[in-house]
């Protein structure tokens, strides 16, 4: 009995959270739909719809060849980027790998707005090529069309991309990198005969990230892609929405998770590296040699800076462009710059409906968190005490909502919910935050705890103190740059959520749901406001957290306590 109520916790959070959703999204898709309403009748004619409807099949195939693409091109892009960073980079690397990471921090509203607002009639682009003499009036063929939406996916996609790669390469032995030089193999051969085989794992599991999020992405279709960028997650979440057909709805779910899956399971096999490769402690980079002297090798290096630091401009011009236009006198985004005003933040900061929503979204955050942090902490102390043959199933189950496309797991949320019972309201969205947020929590406190020392806890037993003092005074303080890196990022995602918010929350809009709401009625210069608004805490939240994380990092094991 000892030993089972430990783990009963992590087992009924598995239960509620994970499986029963999932499960009954799986039961709802064979359901029968009466004007709106499901009745719990079994038939498999909603599959049959979904297989026979030429609408949806179009649109599958668009969504996972569009999906397949940007994917592909953000593997393109990020990983000769993460190369550079860490085979070539001795200063400023850790500088270089969070000006790629923040984008992923900042809200997908805003980075999927700020591309409609460039490339809009009235829009950045047109106005500046109509300045330049190029058009005679604003053209339509920049928004709204499906490269738009291949263009802003891959945008987001790839500092998803990046990180992993770079993840996998700083893992690589620099020895074997050197070795590769020393038996007379050019830059080019060690590339692709040492480095890539050891890295592109990671790059696949990136690529995989990358995909499940644009598979299932409906912001972006519905705000730069028009009738023409239409996907399927607009399809799913429009039989939610104005169709109510939700059993049609789960069936379409159910059936972009299978192909989902199977892209994955393929990926997974062809990315399969025999072996594992130990963290190793020198990732500073190679050592560059000589300065280049000639003219060809300045202009090699020339180019490599160059293609190293275009796509951080890709990733900031459409940030720096709402941010410079919050200040814009103009009420319309678009060039030229009529003059410096505050005028924006003003109507920001009076206006009622957003500062309700704000401290709706402060709420929900706030509380997604301290439950995250209590939960997810216990969950790793059980976690880290156990080495059973199935530890590791059940933790890659407790983390499956993280993985899982943002529209699926919106719709399994809305079905469990409705069937249970639960109501609109505060609690519903809370409840829907803590299934990515908790896991995340956990997987950041069990690393830390697994670089910790034990005798330190050992020691605090042999000395007579129970297991909560020994937690309280011991493990607490050495956890606690783990817990605040952990909160601090969590309150980042559950502040920003807008997908899964998006089914679960009632009459009382959460921030990113209210501005997704006003920008489908039109554009106000407030939103620019708030968006930089967002922006700049989501950045400041993510430094401080990957500054905390950093500075515990330097926890190690350390030797017993001599003479102890």
């Amino acid at each position: 009995m000892r030993r089972v109520l430990p783990i009963a916790p992590i087992y009924l959070w598995l239960i509620l959270l994970v499986v029963a959703p999932n499960l009954l999204l799986i039961v709802a898709s064979v359901w029968k739909n009466d004007g709106g309403v499901m009745l719990r009748e079994f038939t498999v004619a909603n599959y049959g719809k979904v297989l026979d409807s030429s609408t949806y099949r179009l649109l599958i195939v668009r969504t996972l060849y569009t999906a397949l693409g940007a994917a592909l091109l953000a593997a393109l892009i990020a990983y000769p980027m993460a190369c550079f960073a860490s085979l070539k980079l001795r200063r400023h690397k850790l500088t270089a790998v969070l000006l790629v990471i923040i984008p992923l921090w900042v809200s997908l509203l805003i980075r999927v707005f700020a591309w409609r607002m460039l490339l809009g009639e009235n829009g950045v682009l047109n106005s500046f090529l109509i300045e330049i003499g190029v058009l005679n009036e604003p053209s339509d063929a920049f928004l709204y069309t499906r490269f738009t939406v291949f263009l802003t996916l891959t945008y987001v996609a790839i500092p998803y991309v990046f990180i992993t790669a770079y993840t996998a390469l700083e893992r690589i032995p620099r020895s074997l990198i050197e070795a590769s030089h020393d038996c007379g193999a050019n830059g080019l051969r060690t590339l692709r005969h040492v480095i890539w085989p050891l890295s592109r794992q990671g790059v696949a599991i990136g690529f995989a990230l990358a995909f499940l999020i644009a598979v299932a992405d409906y912001v972006t279709p519905a705000m730069v892609g028009g009738m023409d960028g239409t996907m399927v997650g607009v399809m799913i979440q429009s039989q939610f929405g104005l169709a109510g057909n939700w059993p049609l709805g789960a069936a379409m779910a159910i059936m972009l998770l299978l192909a989902v899956a199977l892209f994955v399971a393929v990926i997974a096999r062809l990315a399969r590296v025999e072996g594992r490769l130990e963290a190793t402690p020198g990732g500073a980079g190679l050592d560059p040699g000589r300065r280049p002297r000639t003219a060809a090798e300045r202009a090699q290096r020339l180019g490599q800076w160059t293609l190293f630091i275009l796509p951080y401009l890709f990733l900031y011009t459409p940030l720096a462009a709402v941010a410079v236009f919050s200040f814009n006198a103009s009420k319309i985004p678009s060039l030229p710059f009529t003059g410096v005003t505050l005028e924006w933040y003003a109507v920001l900061f009076d206006d009622a409906e957003i500062g309700a929503a704000l401290r709706l979204s402060l709420l929900v955050a706030g509380s997604t968190v301290a439950i995250a942090l209590v939960v997810g902490t216990g969950f790793a102390l059980v976690f880290a005490g156990r080495r059973r043959r199935f530890s590791n199933v059940l933790l890659g189950t407790l983390a499956l909502p993280v993985a899982l496309p943002g529209v699926v797991l919106g719709v399994a949320l809305v079905v469990a919910f409705q069937v249970f019972g639960v109501g609109p309201g505060v609690h519903r969205v809370i409840l829907g935050h803590l299934t990515f947020v908790m896991p995340i929590v956990m997987l950041i406190v069990l690393a830390r705890l697994r670089l910790l020392d034990p005798s330190y806890a050992e020691a605090s037993m042999d000395l007579g103190a129970n297991p909560l003092r020994t937690f309280i005074h011991v493990m607490l303080p050495m956890l606690a740059s783990a817990l605040i890196g952990a909160a601090l990022l969590g309150l980042t995602l559950s502040f920003d959520e807008i997908i899964v918010t998006f089914f679960l929350t009632g009459v009382q809009p959460t921030l990113p749901v209210y501005v997704w709401n006003q920008l489908r009625f039109g554009f106000t210069p407030a939103v620019n406001a708030t968006f930089t608004c967002i922006g700049i805490a989501s950045f400041l939240i993510v430094v401080l957290a990957t500054r905390i994380l950093r500075a515990g990092a330097g926890v190690r094991a350390r030797p017993a306590l001599a003479g102890a």
